[in-house]
């Protein structure tokens, strides 16, 4: 599907978000299935209900992220003697409470912006941090493995944990991010 189909399918659900299951995460992503095989998402983000910074983590799949509209930058991240510290806290989902915790120094090895009509490739194991403008929206398709892997997130601050885990988002919420994204349409 081209980037023009996509743009008139997405803007037709933000014009209608009340109509459909919205789910948010702490990281201030708001979600929407758009198949029943749980392979593609839409996500709009909205960095200022973020719960902290965005945290350095890898996936449990593989993915190809377009941007519909918006901006975000990417950056990859390595471990390096001489990076910066970082609490790593690693765990297998849905068990994030049973998370181990060290520290480990990283650096941005490739930082990357993207724009409306960008997409980007990402493997599972690879650590990585986004920065998005408010109301940036992508369509993520995502390949799971075979296996569950254990799961990393690297903080500055360990008492700044937020949870993998997603919300069903109440209707304001999701009317006040879906309103900034069609700005964006505009």
């Amino acid at each position: 599907m081209d980037i023009s189909m996509n743009r008139a399918l997405v803007r037709m659900i933000l014009e209608h978000a009340e109509d459909y299951p919205w789910k948010m995460q702490d990281i201030g992503l708001l979600g929407l299935w758009l198949d029943a095989r749980r392979e593609y998402r839409l996500h709009v983000w909205d960095p200022t209900s973020s719960v902290g910074e965005p945290p350095v983590h890898d996936h449990p799949f593989d993915f190809t992220s377009t941007v519909i509209a918006g901006g975000m930058t990417n950056t990859r991240y390595e471990q390096d003697p001489h990076g910066v510290e970082y609490h790593r806290m690693r765990y297998t989902p849905p068990d994030e409470d049973a998370r181990t915790v060290d520290t480990v120094k990283l650096s941005g090895i490739a930082t990357t912006t993207f724009v409306a009509g960008d997409q980007y490739e990402q493997v599972a194991h690879e650590l990585h941090d986004s920065l998005q403008l408010p109301g940036t929206v992508t369509i993520i398709r995502m390949t799971f493995k075979d296996v569950m892997p254990e799961l990393t997130v690297c903080l500055r601050d360990e008492s700044a944990w937020a949870s993998g885990q997603s919300r069903p988002a109440p209707l304001d919420e999701v009317k006040r991010i879906t309103a900034k994204a069609l700005e964006l349409f505009d």
